[in-house]
């Protein structure tokens, strides 16, 4: 049966013959649609036979079924009413929708990403009081000298330890201590030891060790939430789901500003507790972490005596067990795929017979990688390297977009920018940039929501696309401001609107999809050690900023380090465009019936496309297309360019 898509006209056995490793179609295949019906029921007996599963044979064998032409699952027989609506409502229930369950897992990464942001701001607050409280040199808002470099190391200690060694971190707390509810938990601990020992601590050196400390939790914990959450949520609301962690890292940052607002006026001891305020949510991470469900993918990676604990998480997770028993056997055909072709030990077309024994004991186990191989693939494995790239450039590019400088720093900027106006008044002069602190954390949280709206349906990249020229636009604006002469009464209140703007557009763009889109695009095998890269890399630029930014303010002003990070925003505009892929339903064309949105294994077909393919797509078709749309407003070419990526059972 031959199919017709922008790429040209070719066969079905033509697409199967590719070169391993490569998806130069850019199909998005389903591995069932190759077998006939007798033998996807063979396939699904097997299964449950090798698994420990056997007394759900015929729920196997209805699931095989339905996956094998998803549109036509009305016309599979035997199906109760029940089994009906439960196929119905899979990819239309929203949150709320959802098992209780499922629920709670959620809310408990809810509560890790407000532990993260709560952590970021009771730092910010702190810093304007404890180099002074260590006997510092404090002039005006900044430490200045050797004590800017103290100052400096003290506050890049946090992201450095992250990113080199609390990221890495992640994957042996996985591996030996058992899943992702072990390694979050890890974490919390390091963080609730860390935060209490800051509040206490006599030295700067004391608390730069609380802060590495801090750091090696909380780089453990963002390698680990992420992943956890997209592991979790089904696949229609993935996205929204998973941006989670920033909505409520967003949170965590407004809370935490809110504490410091709370105890500023406590005196001397101010600075100790807006230390130590991230107690509160790291407890109740704790006490969370340790009743939610393990990731039933992550089970599914321990061999197949784990297969049955899998299922049985995956029928709370969905309600119901028809749905869990679909999913589960789909992951595990998609998996031994992805296995396949990150090995290179065999082809699409070898598919077609799976389901025989002859290759029962080669599919029955999930490839087992030491650790040091699983990253050297990063960048060695071309599937994996293309996913390397998307996750490395929207992690820097979330760094050079410059909000980390703002978020970091916002207390010290918002000092230097109103104290002419406060001269005279220490505890005014201190309180009124922690209100305008207060503020962006504000705004950063509310203006995440629209995402919620838009990442499923719009995409991951179109979020980014959209923003981040405005983000430059912004960034340059706020940095004009601070040429505005302090004695102006415009001066502030133009440094603060534009700040605001740009944390409303960072909060739905370049704010929820760094995190989301890293934890999708690695296979299963590669899943944390890869999100634990791509966190090194953000959390190390994080590092380095607020090791350096200190300096290069004081060498080159606020203006000019703003007007800096403008231009970066363009950069990262220009790398998003060329080299991050789309993870959403949003990027494929001719989407047959209920199969709208990408599982993850499905995400292995995505970036297996080479990346000069993609790079010549968004060359040859999107920008020709953008031109005549958006500017000479020719709408006779559609409301979107053609597709690069298409499912493999479209056509006739």
């Amino acid at each position: 049966m031959d199919k017709v898509t922008h790429h040209g006209t070719y066969s079905t056995s033509e697409a199967n013959h590719e070169t391993v490793g490569a998806n130069n179609q850019a199909l998005i295949d389903n591995p069932l649609r190759y077998l006939n019906p007798a033998q996807v029921d063979s396939k699904a007996r097997t299964f449950v036979k090798d698994f420990g599963l056997a007394n759900e044979a015929d729920l196997f064998v209805k699931s095989g079924r339905i996956l094998r032409d998803p549109q036509a699952w009305r016309s599979v027989p035997d199906l109760t009413e029940e089994e009906k609506e439960a196929l119905r409502d899979e990819s239309t229930a929203g949150f709320w929708g959802q098992p209780k369950e499922l629920r709670l897992i959620i809310t408990t990464l809810c509560v890790a990403a407000v532990v993260q942001g709560w952590n970021q701001t009771a730092s910010n607050g702190a810093n304007l009081e404890w180099p002074e409280a260590f006997g510092l040199d404090v002039r005006g808002c900044d430490p200045q000298g050797h004590d800017a470099w103290i100052f400096a190391i003290v506050n890049a200690a946090t992201y450095l330890s992250a990113s080199l060694i609390g990221c890495w971190l992640s994957d042996p707390l996985n591996e030996y201590f058992y899943g992702r509810r072990a390694a979050i938990c890890c974490s919390a601990m390091l963080i609730l030891a860390s935060v209490v020992g800051g509040a206490c601590t006599r030295t700067w050196r004391e608390l730069l060790i609380c802060r590495i400390l801090l750091g090696m939790g909380m780089g453990c914990k963002a390698s680990v939430v992420p992943v956890f959450a997209a592991e979790v949520a089904p696949a229609h609301i993935r996205g929204s789901l998973v941006m989670n962690w920033q909505l409520f890292d967003a949170l965590g940052i407004f809370l935490g500003f809110t504490a410091n607002l709370i105890v500023s006026q406590t005196g001397g001891a101010a600075w100790r507790w807006q230390t130590g305020s991230s107690v509160l949510p790291t407890v109740v991470l704790l006490s969370l972490i340790l009743i939610c469900p393990e990731s039933p993918r992550f089970l599914m990676t321990q061999g197949r005596h784990r297969y049955r604990d899998a299922y049985k998480t995956l029928k709370v997770l969905r309600g119901h067990s028809l749905l869990a028993a679909k999913e589960l056997f789909y992951v595990h055909c998609q998996m031994q795929e992805e296995s396949r072709q990150i090995s290179g030990t065999a082809s699409v077309v070898e598919l077609r017979p799976i389901g025989s024994e002859a290759t029962a004991s080669r599919e029955n186990s999930v490839r087992s990688i030491p650790y040091w191989q699983k990253f050297g693939e990063l960048f060695t494995k071309k599937r994996i390297r293309n996913a390397t790239l998307t996750a490395v450039v929207v992690m820097i590019g979330q760094q050079l977009c410059g909000v980390n400088v703002l978020a970091f720093y916002s207390s010290s900027f918002f000092c230097d920018a109103s104290e002419s106006a406060q001269r005279g008044n220490q505890d005014q002069r201190y309180l009124t940039p922690l209100f305008l602190s207060w503020g962006i954390g504000l705004s950063n949280f509310i203006f995440s929501f629209p995402a919620y709206f838009l990442i499923d349906r719009k995409g991951r990249q179109w979020l980014l696309i959209v923003t981040l020229p405005c983000l430059a636009l912004a960034m340059l604006a706020t940095s004009l401001s601070f040429l505005i002469p302090t004695s102006n009464s415009a001066h502030t209140p133009a440094i603060c609107l534009f700040t605001f703007i740009f944390m409303s557009l960072y909060s739905w763009g370049m704010g929820p999809v760094p995190f989301t889109l890293s934890a999708e695009v690695f296979p299963i095998e590669h899943r944390v050690v890869g999100m634990s890269f791509a966190v090194f890399c953000n959390l190390f630029g994080a590092g380095l900023l607020t090791l350096f930014v200190p300096s290069l303010t004081n060498a080159i002003g606020h203006a000019g380090l703003l007007g800096v990070f403008a231009g970066l925003n363009a950069l990262a505009f220009v790398l998003v465009f060329l080299f991050v892929r789309e993870t959403a339903g949003a990027a494929v064309g001719g989407t047959p019936g209920s199969m709208t949105f990408l599982s993850l294994e499905e995400l292995n077909y995505i970036f297996r496309t080479q990346i000069k393919d993609h790079v010549r797509y968004k060359v040859s078709e999107v920008l020709p297309w953008a031109w005549h749309y958006y500017v000479l407003r020719d709408r006779s070419r559609g409301d979107q360019p053609d597709k690069l990526y298409i499912w493999a059972s479209t056509g006739s």
